[in-house]
């Protein structure tokens, strides 16, 4: 029987699979540079397949740099023991666009951070694809790279290819807490940003405070942020009535601007004028993002109202194009350069095994106040019109 080829359950050669168990119990381990990993026989014993395939794994293992190997003394590890089987000290991360500046402050961030410990770093853009996504994800399981930074695609669902990094011993960090997914992540406190916002606007003198947001499926995030909106009104002793609700914008090409079309726009600024319009007595309205809060405000221009007077528009994220739009949009900050910097200080942690266990991590998220806030002109509505008044 061919050990390289059978016995394989995921269509890898043998001799790769056991590379990949040692490589992951070098970095599990409290193993140091030039500590003995045993002889072929005692390894094959220890990975229960034959010597020739074990002299294979470790042929591998050591072209990679991560093990040495000297005859008549044996196998050590070597001074690079985080590098792996073809990925070198290469640390890839996956993001869904390489043009949007949330995502591209996430990477500059994890970036600083790994290339002062001697480390590269390469960007995977999915196109808002899981299913690249997941290709990405067994290019980096089959070529043996040390660690993977995944900033995932905007999807009601997480990708199952990632229980295939943990069964391979890959470290992985996320950006984004997927509740069934047991791994590290970095996330924003979206719960205190949406809650902050919706407080912020109940102080200003708002009472009749609306949502826009996608509808928020397993996305943590989006859930968080309504559920801070949610409480913070309940708190105030404010009800949230249905009507100032919009809560099923179309699917996760809204979060985009990539993945819009001029019909996409022209449909959602239709559907928020129409929002608009609907609850006249609604002075001030929370977003999802940045980006629904410009198409917001585009929309309340074509509705007739006055944002920074008759109506408050508050964002999420703090992107560029909030505080370039007339007026700037206030707007929550999400602090993505440092949740880079924090997901590749864990991912360090897991290569050299100091990591304890998942690890979980949540960024205090700041409001960032501009001129589309302010306290609530009094308005009323006389025979179907709007008469304004201060």
């Amino acid at each position: 029987m061919d050990e390289r080829i059978q016995g394989s359950k995921t269509g890898v050669c043998l001799y790769e699979e056991v590379a990949h168990k040692i490589q992951a119990d070098i970095i599990r381990s409290n193993l140091k540079s030039g500590d003995k990993l045993g002889t072929e026989l005692e390894l094959a014993a220890r990975y229960g397949v034959s010597r020739a395939t074990i002299r294979h794994a470790l042929v591998s293992l050591e072209n990679a740099g991560l093990i040495d190997r000297f005859h008549g003394r044996g196998t050590f590890v070597a001074d690079k023991k985080a590098r792996m089987v073809n990925g070198g000290g290469n640390i890839q991360i996956i993001v869904p666009y390489l043009t949007t500046s949330f995502t591209g402050r996430i990477v500059m961030g994890a970036q600083e951070v790994l290339f002062n410990h001697g480390y590269s770093v390469s960007v995977l853009s999915t196109n808002n694809s899981q299913k690249t996504e997941g290709e990405y994800i067994k290019r980096i399981i089959d070529q043996g790279y040390p660690g993977v930074i995944i900033h995932a695609t905007a999807s009601d669902f997480y990708n199952t290819r990632l229980f295939e990094l943990q069964n391979h011993g890959i470290p992985f960090v996320m950006t984004r807490h997927y509740p069934y997914v047991q791994s590290h992540y970095v996330e924003a406190n979206n719960y205190q940003g949406g809650y902050d916002a919706t407080s912020h606007l109940i102080k200003l003198g708002h009472r009749n405070i609306g949502l826009v947001t996608k509808a928020p499926g397993f996305m943590a995030s989006l859930h968080d942020r309504i559920q801070g909106y949610r409480d913070a009104m309940s708190d105030h002793g404010l009800v949230v009535k249905r009507a100032m609700l919009l809560t099923d914008l179309e699917d996760h090409r809204y979060v985009y601007l990539e993945d819009r079309s001029k019909e996409h726009e022209t449909q959602v600024i239709t559907e928020l004028v129409e929002f608009l319009q609907r609850s006249p007595e609604m002075t001030a309205v929370i977003c999802l993002n940045d980006l629904a809060a410009a198409d917001l405000l585009r929309a309340a221009r074509l509705a007739g109202r006055i944002v920074g007077q008759d109506l408050s528009i508050m964002g999420f994220d703090n992107i560029g194009i909030s505080a370039n739009l007339e007026p700037a949009i206030s707007t929550v900050n999400c602090p993505t350069y440092e949740i880079g910097k924090a997901a590749a200080r864990i991912l360090l942690s897991e290569l050299d095994g100091t990591a304890q266990g998942p690890l979980g991590q949540t960024l205090p998220m700041e409001l960032v106040l501009r001129e589309s806030c302010a306290a609530p002109m009094l308005r009323e509505v006389v025979d179907g019109s709007d008469v304004r008044f201060g």
